[in-house]
């Protein structure tokens, strides 16, 4: 069953580390949605429901998105993004100032290194498995939009590709970024 993934645009927080942080979208990031949007529609995407990551990042345009296509919005908790623990709100450059060799082994190793405090990618992984599973079962035939995180999609990519969980830093998502991925029951 195809369900399309768009992940949030550039956010009021910059290149920080939000994750589960609740931070807005800059007008960019507005835009860079939009755009996605816009060219799915005219390629004739439809969607029959949106389900949304509860952070505002996501639920902001969702919720606007689906009154311009008089459509549902469902927010799923456990699609917000992967808790940085220590990391959030803070750059990449502060991390490794202030945790050196850290960011490092996180980005080889991110199961192993997580930052102190972090969520588990396990952890993550699993949440995500259980909202994707739960959402396939309850929404059967329905074509999906999941408005969500870059940490979400990365997973779910390498997840399709019958990767490690580690592999996860590996796939690229841009902000904005629309896509479709063919999932089983069993995803």
């Amino acid at each position: 069953m195809p369900i399309d993934l768009l992940r949030h645009g550039k956010t009021t927080a910059g290149s920080a580390y939000i994750g589960s942080s609740d931070v807005a979208l800059t007008p960019l990031g507005v835009q860079q949605m939009q755009q996605s949007i816009d060219e799915a529609l005219l390629g004739g995407a439809q969607w029959d429901l949106i389900i949304s990551s509860p952070l505002i990042r996501c639920l902001d345009f969702a919720l606007s998105l689906a009154t311009k296509l008089s459509l549902e919005v469902v927010v799923a908790r456990d699609l917000a993004e992967y808790h940085f623990g220590d990391w959030e709100s803070k750059t990449a450059l502060s991390v490794m100032a202030q945790y050196p060799g850290k960011l490092e082994a996180f980005w080889q190793d991110p199961e192993n290194n997580p930052p102190r405090n972090a969520e588990r990618l396990s952890v993550f992984s699993q949440r995500i498995d259980r909202q994707i599973s739960s959402l396939l079962a309850e929404y059967p035939q329905q074509r999906l939009l999941l408005i969500c995180h870059g940490g979400v999609m990365r997973y779910l990519l390498s997840s399709a590709d019958n990767q490690p969980l580690n592999a996860m830093l590996n796939y690229p998502v841009e902000h904005g970024q629309l896509l479709t991925l063919e999932l089983g029951e069993g995803q």
